[in-house]
């Protein structure tokens, strides 16, 4: 997990040069952030997305019955399935809760940052998206939707993959890649309307949370099973 750490760590420096290029202070946004309410909210949505796969990761078989059982059984047929479409909900639900936070003062500065955002951070927001992409692609192509959400937990037999992206010694390359996704859309939105809107901050914390995620996984269980999702 160390080396995971540290792409996502290295990633973050060309983002903290950024950040002083325009006049932000890490340190004072993420202050300020604290103290507003609405952003807790925002934030503590967006987290219980990842309270489910927690919730799931600790108690699989107790979530395999009920997925089994209405209504959660017309998501789909088995576990992993109707995982895998509360996931795609829950990230509908984060969208939202986001785009409502952010108001229409929030969504404007987001869209003119995305609009004066120069070529450069431009090309560096595609490098970090386009990365991460592709260990989130290869990941559902080495071991599908059963290895991803789960299925060596909830009860089905999940081969062991060692090609890529499981070669390039990262333990949860789909994590990173969502980190780096996120770094990405953070590269653009590094201005001060939308430091004031409170949305790199919120992008800042998001990231932190599949670190979360990733430690309770490798905390929560060992070898293979870890290593699969």
């Amino acid at each position: 997990m160390a080396a995971d750490a540290a792409v996502a760590a290295l990633a973050l420096l060309p983002l903290a040069r950024r950040a002083h290029e325009v006049g932000i202070d890490p340190a004072s946004a993420m202050s300020a952030s604290l103290v507003e309410p609405s952003w807790w909210l925002c934030v503590l949505a967006v987290a219980l997305l990842y309270a489910m796969h927690g919730c799931i990761w600790r108690w699989p078989d107790r979530f395999a019955t009920r997925s089994r059982a209405f209504p959660l059984r017309l998501l789909g047929r088995t576990p992993w399935k109707v995982f895998a479409r509360l996931e795609m909900i829950g990230k509908v639900w984060q969208a939202g809760c986001v785009l409502l936070f952010l108001g229409e003062a929030g969504r404007s500065a987001a869209l003119d940052a995305l609009r004066h955002a120069p070529a450069p951070i431009w090309a560096l927001s595609l490098a970090y998206v386009c990365a991460g992409q592709a260990l989130n692609l290869a990941m559902y192509t080495s071991i599908g939707d059963v290895g991803v959400y789960y299925g060596f937990k909830l009860g089905a037999r999940v081969p062991w993959c060692s090609s890529f992206p499981f070669n390039i010694g990262l333990r949860h390359p789909q994590y990173v890649g969502v980190v780096l996704t996120l770094w990405g859309a953070l590269a653009l939105l590094l201005t001060p309307a939308a430091e004031r809107a409170m949305l790199p901050q919120v992008l800042l914390v998001w990231g932190g949370m599949y670190a979360l995620m990733a430690a309770m996984e490798q905390l929560g269980d060992a070898g293979a099973a870890s290593k699969q999702t």
